[in-house]
């Protein structure tokens, strides 16, 4: 059969539009590349780690056995002594012990650092909070972080066109810690716009000088490298001792992944300290001490989100990231990669374009799966060479140019059969690849008008019921993309009970849940349609509202938890992103239903700094909740309303959990000198650690506001 040339033009133009996306930088480009870096190290499966590294875990059986974290510092001491009786060769405490509030030192620092001395091998991390500082001469190094920067670089000049991460402030261990360390590195961890951690900087920019990552850290010090050793080529590369480890032009390396949790091996921590695990379990070993503990214990978590679990935590991402160094098991993009990818794209264009419109409808279908197959083979088989090859457009095109001819032998009344691409292709290639399509266009009952806004948790989406014509807001949530699947089950459960329970609260200052049901796989809740925007646009100094609309905000959202407090029913996740600023100038709060559910908002590194931030001690803590907690949690964003800023700031949960259950925030008026002092009076009581010591209830709350409100703000 002869090539019509209209054919020829449509395929060729497809293969055309293609490669000029496949050069576009466009952000949207490498979150799908990123899934499906996540889909091939998952093909891939699991890796065995090297018997070098072991983890001792701080798990949720040790916090049963010695106590809530964190533990005193003498207790770690005590955990270090431990292992470094047992002759390991390296010990990494991801732990940052910054200094106690109120105390240059104390005596539980003295005794760390004694027992870090002794040991001689320990390795601790700081971190940095990025961006550009206003003045860089006045930006201080810590003396015993100092001796750890790096010193070899090819030319240090190409930094100019190939700038690091930069950072404008570092929170470091107390020196009395640090001193005795072997190394120090940074923990930064940098999220890809889908939360997923992917990549690792393997050193970052501070006050000119340049401060390798921790992992790194433990890898040289293994291999028995000094900074000497390790070289930075700008742009491309560091060679640590003989292994070359590939970097991006920001200096980040690939993170190959070798599995899920527990790849690596865990010892609970309070096995090590009772002498249940023996000494021979961690000779000449890397020992990287961690916290792991889950369940209740939110405040304790130091989870993130990658290629195997959304729940992933830091100390296995550090022992499996030194494993791949050590074992020069890594995953580059050669120079030569994009020259083949777009070769790839090329030849797959013009191959469909030839062999599409000369086949029938079911010869079409099985070249398209085999051309998937090759592609997703030359992916595959490419990571296990460790090479990453990006495949998004060859596939997209593949299904773009069979959609391409089959649509146009069906315009021309050629007899085709509807095929259902998502039911053909693989259902890990087919949610990537449609992800970001139109919205459905029924949920449900539920008419789908348009989408309103994306979340951790899904999509929401503005509805009618075509039964009563009423508007409504669809909030989605995706179970199989946030939670393990023997999680999904329990979860959904709770989620119908807690949306149930919260439809009945009916109050002006509430956002009321009107229904709650499942279409199709995918969770749903209608809600009140309510016009507006969420308070966490008057959050940042240059936005601010006036103090006495705020507090009349404040005053509504008391009244409302009140109400749902007095029914039973305890929010758990007040925020000002939940709660709306109506037109009218109201307060509304929403998510009363989902608010049970873990989150990943909750332990992605990045992201960690949100829902965590307005946290009342206990809940971060993990004890048992009332409303008082929604109430500390209410303070806190009344708090940012007025000044602009959080009371309590951490870059990891480790530190935020630290500042929420012993710091002490500025006083309101000290950061907005229009602030009345009796608010910073209002503020120490909603923000006292001790439950019994703060406002009872929202009525209470709202009655004392209303007091000041009455007596005058000047």
């Amino acid at each position: 059969m002869q090539i019509k040339r209209k054919d020829m033009l449509w395929g060729l133009g497809l293969t055309i539009l293609m490669a000029v996306l496949f050069f576009l930088p466009v952000g949207a480009w490498d979150t799908v590349h990123g899934k499906f870096y996540d889909l091939s190290l998952r093909i891939r499966g699991t890796l065995k780690p090297p018997p070098e590294i072991a983890i001792v875990a701080i798990d949720d059986s040790s916090m049963n056995q010695v106590g809530r974290w964190p533990w005193p510092r003498s207790k770690v001491a005590e955990l270090v002594t431990k292992i470094a009786e047992s002759e390991a060769k390296i010990i990494g405490v991801d732990i940052i012990f910054l200094p106690l509030p109120g105390k240059e030192a104390s005596p539980e620092d003295q005794i760390l650092g004694e027992a870090t001395k002794r040991a001689g091998n320990v390795i601790y991390p700081f971190y940095f909070t990025l961006g550009k500082a206003d003045d860089e001469k006045k930006l201080k190094t810590p003396a015993h972080i100092a001796p750890f920067s790096l010193l070899l670089f090819d030319d240090p000049q190409k930094f100019s066109d190939f700038p690091p991460l930069t950072a404008k402030e570092i929170f470091a261990p107390v020196p009395e810690v640090g001193q005795g360390a072997k190394a120090l590195g940074h923990i930064n961890v940098i999220p890809d716009p889908d939360g997923k951690v992917r990549w690792d900087p393997l050193f970052i920019e501070f006050a000119g000088h340049y401060y390798p990552s921790f992992s790194l850290q433990i890898a040289a010090a293994y291999l028995g490298l000094s900074r000497g050793d390790i070289a930075v080529r700008v742009g491309q590369s560091i060679r640590l001792g003989k292994t070359i480890l590939p970097t991006n032009t920001q200096g980040m390396m690939l993170i190959n992944y070798y599995g899920g949790n527990q790849t690596v091996p865990h010892y609970a921590a309070a096995d090590i300290l009772s002498g249940k695990v023996t000494k021979e379990v961690l000779k000449n070993k890397i020992v990287i001490v961690g916290v792991t503990a889950a369940g209740t214990a939110a405040g304790v978590q130091d989870l993130m989100t990658t290629p195997f679990s959304p729940n992933f935590p830091g100390v296995e991402k550090h022992a499996q990231e030194v494993a791949s160094i050590i074992q020069n098991r890594l995953i580059s993009r050669p120079l030569w990669v994009p020259f083949g990818e777009f070769f790839l794209l090329v030849v797959v264009g013009i191959f469909l374009t030839i062999i599409m419109p000369q086949t029938r409808p079911f010869t079409a279908l099985l070249i398209l799966g085999l051309t998937i197959v090759v592609i997703g083979g030359i992916m595959v088989g490419a990571i296990f060479q460790g090479i990453w090859v990006k495949v998004f457009f060859p596939l997209l095109l593949t299904v773009g140019q069979y959609l391409l001819f089959t649509g146009l032998r069906s315009k021309m009344g050629e007899e085709i059969k509807e095929v259902k691409i998502e039911e053909k292709i693989p259902k890990a290639v087919t949610e990537d690849l449609l992800e970001g399509a139109g919205p459905p266009k029924k949920i449900g009952r539920y008419e789908i008008l348009g989408e309103l806004g994306k979340g951790a948790m899904g999509v929401v989406y503005k509805g009618r019921d075509p039964i009563i014509g009423r508007l409504v807001a669809i909030k989605t949530i995706r179970f199989d993309r946030l939670y393990e699947a023997q999680e999904i089950e329990g979860l959904k459960e709770r989620f119908f009970n807690e949306a149930q329970a919260a439809g009945k609260l009916i109050h002006p200052h509430i956002v009321t849940i009107f229904d709650v049901g499942e279409d199709r796989g995918l969770s749903f809740m209608a809600m009140e349609f309510v016009e507006g925007e969420p308070l966490s646009k008057y959050t940042s100094k240059d936005r601010l509202l006036p103090l006495e609309k705020v507090i009349n905000l404040i005053i509504e959202s008391a009244e409302a938890l009140d109400f749902a407090h007095r029914h039973g029913i305890v929010h758990r996740d007040i925020k000002p992103a939940n709660i709306m600023l109506t037109p009218n100038g109201q307060a509304k709060v929403m998510d009363f239903g989902i608010a049970k559910l873990p989150t990943s908002t909750l332990t992605q590194t990045g992201s960690i700094l949100g829902t965590p931030a307005y946290m009342s001690p206990e809940q971060i803590s993990g004890r048992e909740l009332d409303g008082r907690s929604d109430l500390f949690s209410l303070g806190c964003v009344f708090y940012e309303l007025m000044t602009g800023t959080r009371p309590f700031k951490g870059e990891n949960l480790s530190a935020l959990s630290y500042q929420i259950t012993q710091g002490t925030p500025w006083l309101p008026s000290a950061l907005n000198p229009r602030i009345p002092a009796i608010l910073d009076v209002f503020m120490l009581k909603a923000l006292a650690k001790s439950p019994p010591q703060r406002f009872q209830n929202g009525q209470e709350m709202a009655t004392s506001l209303r007091e000041i409100i009455r007596n005058g703000l000047e």
